[in-house]
């Protein structure tokens, strides 16, 4: 059974080409689904969409459309491809670099906007969508009148220039319960997981987190945060963009 293996690389940008074999295959809602042997593809999930490419063998090519992580990783091609015709065979797969380092900035860039939230207005994040053109973060607060989104985006992009670095490592839970740099709930996290995945930000940010970073918060350029808007009593869903 293959496993996420980009939970084991960091920083997540410009991943490298790997080598890898098609071992089950399936037909999902009419598209043809492909398992890997091994695969360092990021499945959807977290609020972070999927990581494209292409597999390619003997001078054939294949897109890889979309990536899903159930009990298995299961990578979607083409309607056309006859899949059978793809089992037991090997192929070197690449990720889009560039859809891959747009999505490691853009989430990068969350954890700063979520610590810079909780720091500015005692906001905590309970809600994320990554994307390629922008990104929206859904924060619980007490006070609507104390938000400033030019504060934020200018606390942000502070931390950005600070060029702080970003750090993977795997931490058990109870290391992480006390720290208040951690501002996730951890009470959302499954009580049975005790090894986490962890991503630091030195001195402004610990995360439990299986998504794509990059190395360095100078790497993700600078955001502008855009519409701002009322999601009910106590939350506020904040859209930001980043700056080429």
């Amino acid at each position: 059974m293959s496993e996420p293996l980009h939970i084991k690389l960091h920083p997540g940008i410009n991943p490298p080409n790997f080598n890898c074999k098609v071992i089950s295959s399936e037909i999902i809602d009419g598209s043809p689904w492909v398992q890997f042997d091994e695969s360092y593809y990021y499945p959807s999930g977290g609020g972070q969409p999927a990581d494209h490419g292409i597999i390619s063998s003997d001078g054939t090519k294949y897109s890889i459309l979309d990536v899903r992580k159930r009990t298995e990783m299961l990578h979607q091609l083409d309607d056309s491809v006859d899949i059978d015709s793809l089992m037991n065979k090997s192929f070197t797969a690449e990720i889009d670099q560039q859809r891959r380092g747009i999505l490691c900035r853009m989430h990068t860039a969350q954890h700063l906007i979520s610590a810079a939230a909780d720091e500015l207005f005692g906001a905590t994040t309970v809600g994320n969508q990554i994307n390629i053109d922008k990104t929206r973060i859904d924060i619980g607060i007490e006070s609507r009148e104390s938000f400033s989104k030019d504060d934020l985006e200018s606390s942000v992009n502070n931390f950005i220039d600070s060029e702080v670095d970003v750090s993977m490592s795997f931490m058990p839970r109870n290391q992480l319960i006390e720290d208040p740099l951690v501002r996730v709930n951890m009470n959302l996290i499954p009580k049975h997981i005790n090894q986490l995945r962890v991503i630091t930000i030195e001195g402004i940010d610990i995360c439990p987190c299986a998504g794509t970073h990059v190395g360095n918060t100078g790497d993700i350029g600078h955001i502008q945060i855009g519409k701002v808007k009322s999601k009910g009593a106590g939350k506020l869903r904040v859209e930001y963009t980043l700056i080429e």
